[in-house]
């Protein structure tokens, strides 16, 4: 089984914590991250996960503690790595960038890892495939007292149904196309270690490993293998839903779920009255939600809706105007822009930069 090396400096929690703040550049606190770690689905979280090329990231450590952010925070502080600027704001020293790039070549992130897109759909999946892998394989062996791996009510009716729906000679096919599925999708060189996934699975006589359990197998350090885990079940995700008819198998276990919003929920119902014809000031009133509450509504719907116009809201001369200051300047601090700009509207920049694109994501002042 291969073995992985680490940097005797770097853990990867430290590693990915140092990453995170050098794209924040002391412009949020540490505990932007927690919530962008976490998976907080709030506006704010996710407007900052644009604006800091971050949204990989999303959700991808939801056991991250406070306490434990702040100890990996002193650490890399004491080791020279960080530097404070306001309470909680900190900048990477030269020391840490150099630290930085030679952990990365070591470990660089999985390429297909995409937190925001997929977190929640990943874990469908995840859920899914792995009950039914144990179910096709105590089918395989005509055995049918055993304890599923799922105890979620919900996967463990989805799974039923997937048999119920087919006849005797289609039941007996099934183990042998969800072999084949999984053998093709993970033979491919941005998976270098399908045995992340393979070692989870469960099966007949046979108990899938604990996160704990296959991080140890594989020389990873815990946080090291859930993310490598969830860049696999990303790029799964990804694969089956653009090459639905090569993976059927794979593919229903995720259609039901691959046209969910990124949007909040509270986005959508704003989304919806705006689509009705509805002012800020009427949903501001029609909700009981302060005016910059539906505002940053309205920035997450056009930062995940291409279709969706800010013509109703900014003149196409401001948007001129924003787009071409923003590309001039490399500060994501809107008061910088809000000054170059002559006072222009907060919200009128933000709408400009979350159109613009990943890397000009605008959010409100914190």
């Amino acid at each position: 089984m291969q073995q992985l090396r680490y940097t005797n400096q770097l853990s990867y929690l430290e590693m990915l914590i140092l990453f995170c703040l050098k794209q924040l550049n002391g412009e949020r606190s540490i505990y932007s991250i927690y919530h962008l770690l976490n998976g907080k689905k709030s506006a704010q979280t996710i407007q900052d996960a644009h604006l800091f090329e971050l949204t990989r990231f999303f959700r991808v450590y939801e056991s991250l503690s406070r306490e434990l952010l702040e100890d990996i925070v002193k650490i890399l502080a004491s080791k020279g790595l960080i530097e404070s600027g306001n309470p909680a704001h900190y900048f990477v020293t030269v020391k840490g960038n150099a630290l930085l790039t030679e952990a990365l070549e070591v470990h660089p992130f999985p390429n297909h890892l995409s937190g925001l897109r997929f977190s929640q759909l990943s874990q469908i999946l995840w859920e899914r495939l792995s009950l039914l892998v144990q179910v096709c394989s105590h089918f395989t062996y005509k055995e049918n007292s055993y304890v599923p791996i799922q105890k979620g009510r919900q996967t463990q009716l989805w799974v039923k149904a997937f048999f119920s729906k087919r006849d005797s000679a289609e039941k007996t096919k099934i183990p042998y196309l969800i072999y084949r599925e999984l053998m093709e999708v993970l033979d491919n060189k941005g998976i270098p270690i399908p045995d992340i996934l393979v070692l989870r699975l469960s099966g007949y006589k046979h108990i899938g490993m604990t996160t704990g359990q296959a991080a140890s197998r594989l020389g990873m350090d815990e946080v090291h293998y859930r993310v490598e885990f969830q860049g696999i079940l990303h790029y799964i995700c990804e694969t089956v839903i653009t090459n639905g008819a090569r993976f059927p198998i794979l593919y229903e276990l995720v259609r039901d779920g691959s046209k969910s919003s990124a949007l909040t929920l509270t986005s959508r119902q704003t989304m919806k009255l705006l689509h009705q014809g509805y002012s800020i000031e009427d949903i501001s009133m029609f909700r009981n939600l302060k005016i910059s509450t539906i505002e940053d509504h309205i920035v997450e719907i056009a930062l995940n809706c291409p279709d969706f116009s800010i013509d109703p809201f900014v003149r196409a001369e401001e948007q001129q105007m924003i787009a071409e200051l923003a590309e001039k300047t490399s500060s994501k601090q809107l008061r910088h822009l809000r000054d170059l700009l002559g006072g222009m509207d907060y919200f009128k920049i933000r709408l400009v930069l979350a159109k613009l694109g990943d890397s000009n994501v605008g959010t409100k002042i914190i």
